[in-house]
């Protein structure tokens, strides 16, 4: 049985992916905090992931075949100095050591990188953005990822690491939890609906169970394989705000809410008056702006090239309850 070691066990992706893996793999269960109590091959282990000296002796104990790199530092309000080194030190500098300790106890290991679509930014020229298109990250957190990413690739080249898949999630949902999507199209509270100009605006958006049933698949193919891939995960086809509204309307878990229409003009004019008071926050706040004013689309066909294929949609996670 192959051993595989989910870091940020506890999270909303991490403790997914130790349930859906559980009974395919031995588990060891990595978090800041307990995720459960230990039993036969599935073992919960309690440590930092900047912890040098418990990395090396969870991997050199442990000997992983496959590392699914979920923990991280996730998105912070506002970009300060301290937030940038906490993002470089945990995102960044954490994620390369642990792939080179764990690499380094089992030479044939698999390592899966949980990036995000944040890398690319949110002013790209091309319509639909493809993983060869620019990165232009536009907060701290997509700086490290990206950072992360290429200090990854880079032992990759070096051979240290023979097996890397990262991928640059779009924003994850399930029926429980929609916040990634909820932020686009209600008002502070759920007071309610908001239609940002014709609400026709499209983003590309993840399932949970999609990325879990795509890990699971990316397993299978890989095991016997090398080499470094670089996929945007997201559902088989963008949703337009007009149709989460629409979806949210029919679900149990959202309030009914009036709509309002917000002219694209009231949040452009004071984006662009804060950018120009907070300049060297300017592209970071015109971020928001355009998340709101324009489609983040992100193409998935390299995904679909593997074979595999997004079972679950908006409307069947919301409304038919995953089926």
């Amino acid at each position: 049985m192959k051993t595989v070691l989910v870091t940020g066990a506890s999270g909303f992706i991490g403790k997914a992916v130790c349930q859906a893996l559980f009974l395919k793999y031995r588990i060891i269960a990595l978090d800041r905090n307990p995720c459960f109590d230990s039993q036969c091959n599935h073992i919960s282990v309690t440590a930092d992931i900047e912890d040098e000296t418990a990395m090396k002796y969870i991997c050199t104990t442990y000997l992983p075949d496959v590392v699914i790199h979920c923990a991280g530092l996730a998105h912070q309000s506002f970009p300060t100095k301290k937030g940038s080194n906490s993002y470089e030190r945990i995102n960044c500098l954490a994620t390369e050591k642990l792939a080179y300790f764990a690499a380094s106890s089992n030479p044939d290991l698999y390592f899966i990188f949980l990036s995000s679509i944040a890398v690319y930014g949110e002013n790209q020229a091309n319509p639909i953005v493809c993983e060869t298109d620019s990165c232009l990250p536009t907060s701290q957190y997509a700086e490290s990822k990206l950072s992360a990413e290429n200090r990854l690739i880079d032992l990759y080249h070096k051979a240290i690491l023979k097996k890397l898949d990262i991928l640059r999630l779009a924003p994850v949902y399930d029926n429980e939890w929609g916040f990634n999507l909820e932020k686009r199209v209600f008002a502070p509270q759920k007071i309610l609906y908001l239609r940002f100009g014709s609400g026709e605006q499209k983003m590309s958006a993840l399932a949970r169970l999609n990325l879990l049933e795509f890990i699971d698949f990316r397993l299978k193919q890989m095991i016997n394989r090398q080499g470094c891939n670089i996929f945007n995960v997201c559902d088989e086809q963008p949703y337009s705000f007009n149709e989460i509204i629409e979806v949210f309307q029919k679900t149990k878990h959202q309030p009914q809410r009036m709509v309002v229409k917000i002219p694209l003009h009231i949040i452009g004019m004071p984006t662009l008056l804060m950018g120009w008071l907070l300049r060297n926050q300017s592209v970071w706040i015109r971020s928001f702006y355009y998340k709101l004013a324009k489609d983040l689309v992100f193409d998935n066909k390299r995904m679909l090239d593997t074979g595999f294929k997004p079972r679950l949609s908006l409307k069947s996670v919301f409304i038919n309850n995953g089926i």
